[in-house]
């Protein structure tokens, strides 16, 4: 990648023809690599003629004024696109975890209910620790208070009485309806979203029950039988009322939510493992804390996820809930370490940490 450093006329060299001024402000051109940082190469000459002007320590400080200006971008992006889907949320290991992708009208888990996933009809629960199911009344409030339909809630079967119970209670404390339409859906069940989208839970392993879930696109595959014909030939069978498609479920976005690392070793779910786009946590990053530990509280480590990572046939994965103790840096530093061992784009959703440049 080629770019210029505009360098003040005050920093230019004496070495530039006597009596020639250059254009204000110098641009002095030389390649820079994408990770800014890395030494520039001049010749000794150069650099010699360069000594005592303060051009070098100029270009120093334009290098970290332009790794800051990236950073902070980095601090106050939203979202991410992966293979066609826009996916935005926070998700902070034991503060909160919602992310949205609103083509799939779609939240999973909710957090705190940040303000974006209020829009999305269809609410994914993975299990009830506070900090993915606290906004939960807050949701389908703000909802009725913005006159939207009432959302679609799936949760783990073994927790729907129990969120129906704490939807009664805000009910009879706010006096507010809370319409909202509350399925508990087993693992492997299918329920229809749409007319080309469904759903299907699939197992995980946290401390407490838990499940993900897995978004299929829903496609016609002409019959294998079927496959040899001409167009008019295959129009004429189907005028003729013979059914010639089979009904395809291709997997899309699969969503872990809190989950050891177990999950990915299951043969069950080998649709989640090739799903074009595998969000799922990795709370702990480096050797200050082990496998154990991770495993301990129902977590997964990244060293479990490279290890696993010959099962991965994702196109994509978004890494979430890292433990709040990291920064931005410390993140897209030790996700780099997993990017060789995988086929799959990897990507960190990082808004709500700090960088060392906040």
């Amino acid at each position: 990648m080629l770019t210029s450093l505009s360098i003040s006329i005050s920093k230019i060299p004496s070495f530039l023809p006597p009596n020639e001024k250059p254009a204000s402000p110098y641009i002095f051109p030389f390649p820079v690599v994408q990770e800014l940082g890395q030494k520039v190469s001049f010749s000794s000459h150069v650099l010699s003629a360069f000594k005592g002007t303060g051009f070098l320590s100029a270009i120093d400080r334009a290098i970290e004024e332009e790794k800051y200006r990236r950073a902070r971008a980095e601090v106050h992006q939203k979202g991410v696109d992966l293979e066609g889907y826009l996916i935005d949320g926070i998700s902070i290991g034991g503060h909160e975890t919602c992310v949205v992708v609103p083509s799939l009208n779609a939240a999973f888990d909710i957090g705190k209910c940040p303000l974006r996933a209020v829009n999305q009809n269809y609410l994914f629960i993975t299990h009830a620790h506070i900090d993915n199911m606290g906004g939960l009344p807050m949701y389908v409030a703000t909802r009725e208070l913005y006159h939207l339909c009432p959302p679609t809630i799936f949760v783990p079967p073994c927790i729907k009485e129990d969120v129906e119970k704490l939807f009664d209670i805000h009910r009879t404390m706010s006096q507010d309806r809370l319409n909202v339409d509350l399925v508990a859906l087993e693992v492997g069940e299918t329920y229809e979203m749409q007319n080309d989208l469904v759903v299907r839970p699939f197992k995980t392993h946290h401390v407490i029950p838990s499940q993900g879930y897995l978004i299929y696109s829903v496609r016609k595959k002409l019959k294998k039988q079927y496959t040899h014909l001409k167009g008019k030939q295959i129009e004429k069978l189907k005028n003729s009322g013979a059914e010639i498609t089979d009904v395809v479920l291709y997997p899309e976005v699969a969503f872990t939510g809190d989950t050891m690392s177990d999950f990915m070793l299951d043969p069950r779910n080998s649709d989640a493992m090739r799903a074009k786009v595998l969000i799922t946590e990795a709370t702990f990053l480096n050797e200050e804390f082990s496998i154990k530990h991770a495993r301990q509280r129902g977590h997964t480590h990244l060293f479990e996820i490279i290890e696993h990572a010959q099962w991965i046939r994702n196109k994509a994965i978004l890494l979430t809930h890292f433990s709040s103790r990291y920064k931005i840096e410390d993140i897209r530093q030790a996700i780099s370490k997993l990017q060789p061992k995988s086929s799959a784009k990897v990507v960190a959703l990082t808004e709500g940490f700090k960088s060392i440049y906040s």
